[in-house]
């Protein structure tokens, strides 16, 4: 059987799920919460595996199991953010992780996806190899190709899904996300936590409601701490009862 091409699977609607991480697309009468990152993070170490011929610990483990999601920071972030949104204590993730199953092949309730699909190390990475597996001379190029061949089918996908909620990291790519549930910028929020704002923002007018955090591995003005993912969680919270 022939492989599919990149330009194939970054813009075809039958493709669509294997470009994601995994988890319950959901469906209108049973919907989902989606989770949606800007990229696949590919750390240094996954990448001195790769060029020694060794798979990464994700290419081992296609299920995308709780247990692999656990030692990387974003996910468990992501964690404690999807259990203070169900009421729990953001402390207790992995326990939450552990019955919940969320992303992993097979389990309700949860998806996660990403706007451009290659994994990297860093937002603005680009390299020989990319160049050789996309065709694309720059990542600015890339990403333009991908709005306007991959971003109707996520829309599409979003429009057949309706999830609950899309809750989406990475504010730079504010206008990317509103682009693909078809809103208008909404409102900002601000969260203070020891004296460290973080923004939020909430666009409710579009295909689903769409809440954009600050990236959840970290940083002074990201989602940091526990007290941080519960403030978030609780604007997360409010936007699902609008719609």
């Amino acid at each position: 059987m022939r492989t599919p091409s990149f330009a194939e699977l970054a813009s075809s609607a039958e493709h669509f799920l294997s470009t994601c991480d995994g988890g319950d697309v959901g469906s209108i009468e049973s919907p989902s919460t989606w989770l949606m990152g800007v990229e696949p993070g590919w750390s240094l170490q996954d990448q001195l595996r790769d060029k020694d011929g060794v798979p990464a610990p994700r290419n081992l483990d296609t299920n995308y199991s709780v247990d692999l999601q656990l030692g990387w920071p974003f996910n468990r972030t992501a964690f404690k953010l999807l259990c203070a949104i169900e009421g729990g204590e953001p402390k207790d993730y992995e326990a939450f992780a552990r019955r919940m199953r969320p992303f992993e092949r097979g389990s309700k309730g949860y998806f996660k996806a990403n706007l451009f699909p290659l994994p990297f190390n860093n937002l603005a990475q680009w390299d020989e190899e990319a160049r050789r597996d996309t065709g694309f001379e720059s990542k600015a190029d890339y990403q333009k190709w991908l709005r306007e061949a991959r971003f109707p089918v996520l829309s599409a996908h979003l429009e057949l899904h309706r999830p609950k909620v899309l809750i989406a990291t990475g504010l730079s790519h504010l206008q990317d996300f509103l682009q693909v549930v078809k809103a208008q910028p909404g409102q900002e929020h601000v969260i203070t936590v020891n004296g460290r704002n973080k923004r939020v923002h909430i666009a409710t007018g579009g295909l689903v409601p769409l809440v954009v955090l600050p990236h959840l591995s970290g940083g002074p003005n990201g989602l940091n701490s526990n007290a941080a993912v519960s403030l978030a969680a609780e604007l997360v919270r409010q936007a699902t009862k609008v719609m």
